[in-house]
């Protein structure tokens, strides 16, 4: 597909990305809670944490992480029993309750962790609905670039979260602007969700409602009428669901447990690349060699995040274009060779010149934004059984969260302005990635252009899978 017909088939469809619109600004809107646990930006000048003990202030940060798990399976269970414009209205309501608490008690240390918390269960809940909406709403030569978008927006509100986090301006505390920000995404989200939310075909169809899910399929496809390809594709549903119908809801079963283990993996490299520890380390040698002594202006944390961001919105542009597989690959493997590489040298050497360091953070930065953290979101969108997919990808989202937690618990106190720890925690960081990278490299099959059927049955075959284009799929072969 050329950039012309690329630009024309994604103006036809624009229902679609419209169609998760509200969970996509949802998202932007938590990513900005979320700095709080990949970024240090200076907490202990904001006027919550006055007199606090630094456990209290612990518990408040991973209450967002801790909050997201349970969003999960609270979307877990709404998912299986409404539609997604009213599981929808319901996180809106949490982010506007979240955001305006935000504003309100930005001073109290209980504000800012029931405001934390509410954030979290929006996230969770946010980040399930709307991988299974796009998984079984969109064609499959947009799947790629719009699913990794949703990771590119989470980015996003990553990058301001750190930059305003680090803050104070005038009369207004970080926690405000950010509940500020927060409720001016509200409104767009509310308007989306209540006009050109379409419900999924697949969840229609589940519930025997065969007439709403063409309705829903020509909406979403901008036809006015059943074409031929609506035709298909709805057969290819029917005939999905009913190879479904027949597995268990175990997520451990039905060769469910191959694609589970390959996307937690992926997870796994993701976190390991961008976490607390990792990003305190590169900020501080950032900020040694920009010479950034006041916490209020972390110019290290918008260079590193902004960097994420540019390079990954570049790249989801290519998910479709060389495949999942490929960038993924070359992904983890380039992040953790230089993550292993600058480890060794921190441990063997006295000192890196700040000026190297910086540099060869920065290229990790770039290595680690060509697909590490959304690759995984793409594969959670359309590697899993109809009837195990949201289980399976609470399971990937609790481990991601978990493994939040238990890194920012564990370094939460360390002072990383000095290099003492800089070598093991990166070799710590960097050796993983490099054993996952060689795992996927042997298992993981090429999905892009697929069908979410001929996808998923690629993640499900034991043999012949597909590294490399598109091939279409025969049959199913469970485990």
């Amino acid at each position: 597909m050329g950039c012309t017909e690329w630009v024309e088939a994604n103006q036809k469809n624009k229902p679609q990305s419209n169609a998760i619109g509200a969970g996509v600004l949802t998202l932007l809107a938590t990513g900005m809670y979320h700095a709080g646990t990949l970024y240090d930006p200076g907490y202990k000048n904001h006027e919550w944490t006055y007199n606090r003990s630094d456990s209290a202030i612990l518990v408040t940060l991973l209450l967002f992480h801790i909050s997201a798990i349970l969003g999960s399976f609270t979307g877990w269970f709404l998912i299986e029993r409404y539609t997604k414009k009213q599981i929808n209205f319901v996180i809106i309501s949490f982010v506007v309750i979240g955001c305006t608490v935000s504003i309100a008690l930005s001073h109290n240390l209980i504000g800012i962790a029931f405001a934390r918390a509410l954030m979290g269960i929006a996230h969770g809940m946010a980040y399930l609905v709307v991988l299974i909406h796009g998984g079984e709403i969109l064609i499959k030569e947009l799947r790629g670039v719009i699913m990794a978008s949703i990771n590119f927006c989470i980015i996003s509100g990553v990058l301001i979260g750190g930059a305003m986090n680090t803050v104070k301006v005038e009369a207004l505390e970080p926690y405000q602007w950010l509940g500020i920000i927060g409720l001016a995404y509200m409104p767009i989200a509310f308007f989306l969700n209540l006009i050109v939310c379409y419900e999924s075909p697949v969840f229609l169809m589940k519930r025997n409602l065969d007439s709403d899910a063409i309705r829903s399929m020509m909406k979403l496809r901008n036809e006015s009428s059943e074409t031929w390809e609506i035709r298909n594709e709805m057969t290819e549903f029917k005939t999905m669901l009913s190879e479904d119908a027949s597995t268990t809801r175990s997520i451990f079963r039905d060769g469910n447990l191959r694609p589970l283990v390959l996307i937690a993996l992926g997870k796994i490299a993701s976190v390991l690349s961008f976490n607390y520890a990792v990003n305190s380390i590169k900020v501080n040698v950032i900020e040694e060699v920009l010479d950034i002594n006041e916490t209020n202006a972390r110019l290290s944390i918008i260079i590193v995040t902004s960097i994420r961001m540019i390079v990954g919105m570049c790249a989801m542009f290519l998910v479709d274009v060389l495949g999942r597989r490929a960038l993924q690959l070359v992904s983890i493997v380039s992040t953790g060779v230089i993550l292993v590489a600058i480890g060794i040298a921190y441990i063997v050497t006295d000192s890196i010149t700040p000026d190297l360091g910086m540099a060869i953070f920065l290229a990790c930065e770039v290595g680690a934004s060509l697909g590490l953290t959304f690759i995984p979101d793409v594969l959670c969108s359309e590697a899993f059984n109809t009837k195990k997919k949201a289980l399976s990808i609470v399971a990937v989202q609790v481990l991601e969260n978990v493994l939040h937690v238990a890194v920012f618990a564990v370094v939460f106190k360390w002072d990383f302005t000095v290099s003492d720890r800089y070598g093991g925690t990166l070799l710590v960081a960097g050796l993983p990635p490099l054993v996952i990278g060689y795992m996927l490299y042997r298992k993981l099959p090429e999905t892009s252009k697929m069908s979410l059927r001929q996808a998923r049955i690629e993640f499900y075959k034991r043999e012949g899978i597909v590294f490399g284009g598109s091939k279409n799929s025969v049959e199913v072969l469970y485990d």
